[in-house]
């Protein structure tokens, strides 16, 4: 029989159904935005013969009463872990669905000692449709929600939480980037998908499944987003024969590119102050390089042949001279090194400037073995506009080493009075279709510092090769040398993928022709 008592946590009340047996594990189930303990009552009763069941109702929802403020995702695997260790459950199988199963992956991120095997269903958000109103759109477009079952459960567990509360909660689900916290999960994880979900495509699914140290991957045909109700005793036998250490599913290989940035607490107020000085401080003495600057250095015309040119991108309010150091320090690698005269301060939108910097690179030959693009910020942006665009290939443009680059956008521009800053706007056209643009992430290697005052998200690129050296800032981080390392590993990476696709029957566009030397 059903049991219901309250946990209480830093102000905020987390109501729980216990049911099942009294050995084997306990199951703890968390529910996704909006909803409640009551629609896992399949599962629960399959679950409860081999085990005890802890159904939450996390605070705000279902019979919980409503908190000050919602939970981040990170404050919500905080709570489970506090919660499984308040109540003693032994032998914890952590199972979220939804917007659950983010706050699942940070808590066994966070807690790993606690946590041996977790399950994720239908795990969200898709960075690809990441935002409320993609996400309300898959959501109706998936045909399990017309099963009078889920519309009955859902009705009622809405209307206890409220519109007004359920918009409150969704910001923290959407901002989540729980492709960032999954490298750090070192339970086991089983990926359970509903064949029809439309909210989770099979591509993410997978994807998630692979970023995790060891993961499997199950699908339930037939079913969709709310595949736990519509078939909890299929769902139930998934997650107890994970639970009892049985192969389930199918390994999906290690994501290329994944993402792996270690999981970091918020610095300290006083740190960041400093390392917005310093940033600044660079950034100012950086701009003096533009004085005299009117041609890059000659020596910057020789190097190797057999190695990949450079072009350098510099970022918003930045004259190539800027990354002169940067310049410097791969020449002196063996690399040739071009800039593209023109730009100006970089002020013009993103298209244009990667369609000017294409045309200049058409007027000049294309080195034999390619060119990689270099760049900063706003650069980062261009370039891979530059990497979209069909004539890419004639180029010679093996791919590109971002430093420091906003993919995501960045929150502080809708602050700017510029059109240049409000163009990095996470909601703007341009920052959209780059994001979408996931075909290119494998050409892009990303080299960013722990702290970025300027990109708050990060620089993180899912699929791409994502490096985090450990000197903070958007601008100091150039003159490190841990980023012209990174930089230098990056451009040979791309170098030695195109060799390999050379390996195959393919056609070479520009291979043979004769170098070119200084700016375009």
């Amino acid at each position: 029989m059903a049991s219901t008592r309250v946990f209480r946590s830093g102000g905020r009340v987390t109501r729980i159904t216990r049911s099942g047996r009294d050995d084997g594990p306990g199951y703890v189930l968390v529910h996704g935005i909006g909803m409640a303990h009551e629609y896992w009552s399949d599962v629960a009763a399959e679950l409860g013969r081999s085990g005890t069941v802890y159904a939450l109702d996390l605070p705000g929802f279902g019979d919980a009463p409503q908190p000050d403020e919602p939970l981040t995702m990170r404050g919500a695997g905080d709570l489970l872990a506090d919660l499984v260790r308040a109540e003693g459950i032994a032998d914890p199988v952590l199972v979220g669905h939804s917007a659950g199963a983010q706050a699942v992956a940070e808590a066994a991120a966070w807690h790993p000692e606690l946590f041996e095997r977790i399950v994720l269903i239908a795990p969200t958000v898709n960075p690809r449709e990441r935002s409320a109103g993609k996400q309300a759109l898959r959501l109706l477009q998936d045909l399990s929600l017309t099963h009078p079952k889920v519309l009955g459960l859902g009705v009622v567990s809405y209307a206890k939480a409220g519109v007004s509360w359920y918009l409150e909660s969704l910001p923290p689900v959407i901002e989540h980037r729980v492709e960032l916290t999954l490298p750090n999960v070192a339970a086991r994880t089983l990926v359970i998908r509903g064949e029809r979900d439309r909210l989770v495509p099979r591509e993410w699914a997978e994807r998630v499944a692979s970023l995790v140290g060891d993961g499997r991957y199950a699908e339930v045909p037939g079913r969709g987003h709310e595949t736990m109700i519509t078939a909890g005793a299929r769902v139930a036998n998934l997650i107890a024969a994970h639970a009892r250490g049985e192969a389930v599913g199918r390994v999906v290989g290690p994501a290329d590119g994944a993402v792996v940035v270690p999981a970091r607490r918020r610095p300290p107020l006083a740190k960041i102050i400093r390392w917005w000085a310093l940033d600044y401080l660079y950034a100012g003495w950086r701009q003096l390089a533009v004085l005299g600057a009117w041609k890059p250095p000659a020596k910057w015309s020789r190097g190797d042949t057999a190695l990949p040119t450079i072009v350098l991108l510099p970022g918003v309010y930045e004259h190539w001279s800027f990354l002169r150091l940067l310049g410097d320090a791969l020449n002196a690698r063996g690399h040739r090194v071009r800039v593209v005269h023109g730009l100006g301060a970089n002020l013009l939108d993103i298209p244009e400037t990667a369609a000017r910097v294409s045309r200049a690179l058409a007027r000049v030959s294309i080195p034999a073995a390619g060119q990689v693009l270099v760049a900063h910020s706003k650069g980062g942006l261009v370039a891979k506009r530059m990497l979209l665009d069909d004539d890419a290939p004639s180029l010679g443009l093996l791919g590109m080493v971002a430093i420091a680059t906003p993919f995501g956008g960045s929150i502080y521009s809708r602050f700017m009075f510029d059109r240049a800053l409000r163009e990095f706007d996470p909601d703007a056209p341009i920052i959209v279709e780059l994001a979408d643009g996931i075909s290119v992430n494998s050409r892009i290697v990303s080299v960013f510092g722990p702290f970025d005052p300027h990109v708050p998200k990060g620089s993180a690129l899912d699929g791409a090769t994502n490096v985090q050296v450990p000197v903070a800032g958007h601008f100091r981080v150039l003159g490190a040398t841990e980023t012209v390392d990174a930089v230098v590993t990056g451009i040979r990476q791309l170098a030695d993928a195109t060799a390999d696709a050379a390996d195959q029957p393919a056609e070479q566009p520009g291979a043979g022709q004769s170098s070119s030397s200084g700016a375009a």
